[in-house]
């Protein structure tokens, strides 16, 4: 291994802990800022934001021009979540204090592709899962919402992990929500915005980290998810090809 690829490889990933504003769009603009800086950097390496979100339903920008928009937006409200347009793609998804947000960014060209992002980041929340204690698996469950192949699962029933990204110019966002708590507030403003899109889901498919028997405080949880995948599991921040020839530590 060339001394350039050793640096790149021993970088632990940066991290950012907690919200940022008042809003959950602010939420958004902060990862947006972090991902445009890493775009200016021609020395940048992977980073780490996450937060315990406010009451949020994230859109994709493609579900923002469907004619149900409106009324699955105002179906949200009524629930006290507030709609917004997240940066990755994929179907809406429902979060609030009870959730994690973590934003994994990292080089574009770090990865061939997006199928191998999606798999280095999944495989790497699996990880991060499993030493917890759950029963961690890579891949949808019946009836999910926002169903995808790289979505976490717990024993193969329950949803806890779902996972979208974004590439721009230079720089890939590999957006998950984790579910912390146990589901029970955020089954039926999904329930009521998939209604209102006239999406197909299962209320039981939603599963969270405490529902599969994990002990200790949030805040503890947190520590353990957010190390993990800094340096246990940070595979995802490593350049995922076999020669960099004009790499810059």
């Amino acid at each position: 291994m060339t001394e350039v690829n050793q640096k790149l490889l021993t970088r632990v990933p940066n991290l950012s802990l907690g919200r940022v504003g008042n809003t959950a769009q602010d939420d958004i603009d902060e990862s947006l800022r972090v991902l445009r800086e890493m775009q200016e950097d021609d020395n940048a390496y992977a980073r780490i934001r996450a937060y315990r979100p406010i009451p949020t339903m994230a859109f994709s920008r493609r579900e923002s021009l469907m004619p149900e928009f409106a009324a699955a937006s105002a179906a949200a409200r009524g629930f006290g979540f507030d709609p917004v347009i997240r940066l990755a793609g994929g179907r809406a998804v429902a979060y609030d204090q009870t959730c994690l947000i973590i934003d994994l960014m990292a080089p574009l060209k770090f990865y061939g592709d997006h199928i191998a992002a999606f798999e280095a980041g999944a495989a790497c929340f699996r990880d991060v899962l499993g030493d917890l204690g759950l029963d961690a698996r890579v891949g949808p469950v019946v009836g999910e919402y926002c169903a995808g192949d790289h979505s976490v699962n717990a024993r193969g029933q329950v949803k806890v992990v779902g996972i979208a990204q974004r590439a721009m110019r230079s720089a890939r966002l590999l957006t998950a929500c984790i579910v912390l708590e146990k589901p029970e507030r955020l089954r039926p403003v999904v329930d009521a915005v998939y209604g209102a899109m006239k999406l197909d889901w299962s209320p039981s498919s939603l599963g969270s980290v405490r529902g599969e028997g994990v002990q200790g405080t949030l805040d503890e949880i947190v520590h353990e998810l957010v190390t993990g995948l800094q340096q246990r599991h940070s595979e995802w921040a490593f350049p995922q090809i076999t020669h960099i020839d004009d790499a810059r530590a």
